[in-house]
């Protein structure tokens, strides 16, 4: 089961797309109401207690903080009455984080040094930021960086916590697979929606308005230009927010029923309005439409291993092929992804318990080439430049639109992680001690 969930928790590769974005840092979590004053966010405020968490508190200056956090990753304008409306989500956001980190130092959960330094070089190398820049550019734009560094240990705490306490209860079964691939098989010919989402979730009626207000809001932000994907990974508390709040290929019948009769009136590129469901309020996009059949070559899906070594002394490339000799006769004699992968670990390079799936499209040419053609199962020569050498290893494609059962399964565990998780954490808010100041 730990193989299958870790599609939440990709490292990442040398492709054009990692999860790790640089706004991936800042997903928010649930919303909160209540009025919060314009005098909240004045700088002489700093030191007034905006909660108390059971034993911790949440100061106005931490708020302020988290608020133009909020702004800046979401390509928001910094206005007085922007951070206004984004204050009482801030709040709710770092009274979770709070619950989270407890909870996880009640479980003897820890955080080592190194987990936060690999997420900050996973940052820097998608995104092309020169490495250990990542600090200054914070400083430039005005965000704090001692935030940032708060929100990259919460979301990786908490995803050890999850991964520890709540996997090992998610079980999907062979039957629950064929029958959701006995449906794709049936719909074969069928239009397709490549969907994106936000979800914004609410605890009782006392929460909906000011949810539904925040809703309409992004909504609107999003049919006028912002990006669904930078929303996505601030407000939305589905799975989907760590990709964009992509969902990927969906058909009609696949979701609420209020959501299909939405998607059937949209066309690519629309945005829906907020949209109710049993889960909180729902915004879609539609990326995409397409009919159920063969991939066009650079659509084709693959799944890889890769061993990577970053030149960071700057050594001639004859050197870095010395210095990896032992790397590559080891690789060059593995045959399988699972073997691969464990030498590669071994080596130095972190991997996950499944390989990571991707399109062809998604990758460098030089990766592409190779992909497209290299024997299943085989380590790749080794791909060399002034930056790095790389091997990798694909284990798996996919030619046609249909679902693999390896895929079927991992949105299945996705979908029953996600649904624990929150219900973990509407738990954690239901039992704690938490005093409002504001």
């Amino acid at each position: 089961m730990n193989k299958s969930y870790n599609l939440l928790f990709k490292s990442a590769l040398n492709i054009s797309t990692s999860i790790f974005l640089v706004k991936l840092i800042f997903i928010i979590c649930f919303l909160a109401s209540g009025v919060i004053t314009t005098s909240l966010l004045r700088a002489q405020e700093v030191d007034r207690i905006a909660a108390i968490v059971n034993d911790k508190i949440i100061s106005t200056h931490d708020l302020n903080q988290r608020v133009e956090l909020l702004i800046f990753s979401a390509g928001l304008k910094n206005t007085q009455s922007q951070k206004l409306a984004l204050a009482p989500q801030a709040l709710r956001a770092l009274i979770d984080e709070l619950l989270q980190s407890q909870e996880a130092r009640r479980l003897n959960i820890r955080l080592a040094a190194k987990d936060t330094s690999d997420a900050i070089k996973r940052i820097e190398k998608s995104n092309k930021i020169p490495y250990g820049q990542f600090k200054d550019l914070m400083a430039r734009n005005g965000v704090s960086y001692e935030a940032v560094l708060s929100k990259i240990q919460s979301e990786i705490i908490w995803q050890k916590l999850v991964r520890r306490r709540l996997l090992p209860s998610v079980e999907i079964g062979e039957e629950e697979i064929s029958n959701v691939y006995r449906k794709i098989i049936s719909d074969s010919g069928q239009i397709q929606y490549r969907v994106s989402e936000v979800l914004l979730p609410f605890d009782g009626e006392s929460q909906q308005k000011s949810v539904l207000d925040l809703a309409n809001r992004l909504s609107h932000q999003i049919r006028s230009g912002k990006k669904i994907s930078d929303i996505a990974r601030q407000f939305s508390k589905s799975a989907s927010a760590s990709k964009g709040g992509d969902i990927g290929w969906i058909r009609m019948g696949e979701l609420d029923n209020k959501v299909n009769t939405t998607l059937n009136s949209l066309a690519v590129g629309d945005v829906s309005k907020p949209i109710l469901t049993p889960n909180g309020y729902l915004i879609i996009q539609v990326k995409d439409k397409r009919k159920l059949g063969n991939l066009k070559p650079d659509e084709i899906l693959i799944s890889l291993r890769q061993y990577i070594f970053f030149n960071k002394t700057n050594i001639s490339v004859k050197e870095l092929k010395k210095k990896n000799e032992t790397a590559i006769k080891t690789l060059n004699n593995k045959v399988g992804c699972r073997e691969f992968s464990k030498a590669a670990e071994k080596l130095g390079t972190p991997q996950t318990d499944l390989p990571v799936s991707l399109r062809l499209n998604e990758l460098n040419e030089d990766l592409r080439k190779v992909a497209r053609t290299i024997m299943l199962g085989k380590p790749s020569r080794p791909l060399i430049s002034t930056k790095k050498i790389q091997i990798i290893m694909v284990c798996e494609r996919q030619t046609s639109k249909q679902l693999t059962r390896n895929q079927i399964r991992e949105t299945l565990l996705r979908q029953k992680v996600d649904m624990l998780s929150r219900r973990y954490l509407r738990d954690l808010r239901r039992s704690a001690f938490i005093d409002l100041r504001l």
